[in-house]
């Protein structure tokens, strides 16, 4: 018989499976969008619309990254519009994740610097960054718009949302803003099993400011608000947390 010259197929990689479920809270509540209203420093808040990017999403072991993901867009405000949609959260699944402990994920928040010299017209349609998300991006900055969180203010403090009061939108975007987090899970994959993992994004948390109090939701202008982007972007660290 001959003998063949053809390499030897590697063995196979034992993989398994991973859920990350993405749920919205403000504070202790559960989110609900366009239905409940929450309090704000006295007032009522009410929210319409929360979403952001994920990016370099990778496990991490003793033996180097396994990257998961180089980016994902979470629209919670698909997911988020009755008590038991929220309760659910926004999920994204990943399969064939080679086994072993991983000692930490991590992840950034919004685009970094690479892709983000990219614009819509670069990808496909339905690539996180193409055209159906072409409403995340902003020309005048030349940057994709990291994350969105917009609703309704009660000014006036009637207790009624009507036309005395502030409909707001926080967008955050441009390089310096992009951050980079680490969660220590100590992940243990097994052959043939589905590990899911729970977030809670405290919405509250990333709009309260360094001295404790909340960002002022009164008019302003989404061209020159970056101090408030540094702090939503910052605040994520705190706010996304794995439960």
């Amino acid at each position: 018989m001959a003998a063949s010259c053809g390499k030897e197929p590697p063995p196979p990689i034992d993989t398994a499976a991973i859920n990350l479920s993405f749920r919205a809270t403000y504070g202790d509540e559960t989110l609900v969008l366009n239905q409940q209203n929450y309090d704000y420093e006295g007032k009522a808040v009410r929210f319409s619309k929360v979403n952001f990017y994920l990016a370099n999403l990778a496990a991490v072991n003793d033996d180097g990254e396994t990257e998961l993901s180089e980016i994902r867009f979470i629209d919670l405000t698909l997911t988020h519009n009755t008590a038991i949609d929220a309760a659910k959260g926004t999920v994204i699944s990943f399969s064939r994740v080679p086994v072993g402990t991983y000692k930490f994920l991590k992840f950034g928040i919004g685009v970094p610097a690479d892709l983000n010299k990219t614009n819509p017209s670069d990808y496909s349609t339905s690539h996180p960054l193409g055209a159906d998300n072409s409403g995340e991006y902003w020309e005048a900055w030349n940057s994709y718009i990291f994350a969105k969180i917009e609703g309704q203010y009660d000014e006036d403090g009637s207790g009624d949302f009507d036309g005395n009061d502030i409909s707001f939108a926080y967008h955050t975007g441009i390089d310096r803003v992009y951050q980079e987090i680490e969660l220590d899970n100590n992940l243990n994959l097994v052959a043939g099993e589905t590990t899911n993992l729970d977030f809670e994004l405290d919405i509250r948390q990333l709009f309260t400011r360094p001295a404790g109090s909340l960002i002022p939701l009164e008019p302003h202008d989404p061209n020159d608000q970056i101090g408030e982007m540094i702090i939503i972007m910052e605040n994520f660290k705190r706010a996304l947390q794995l439960k």
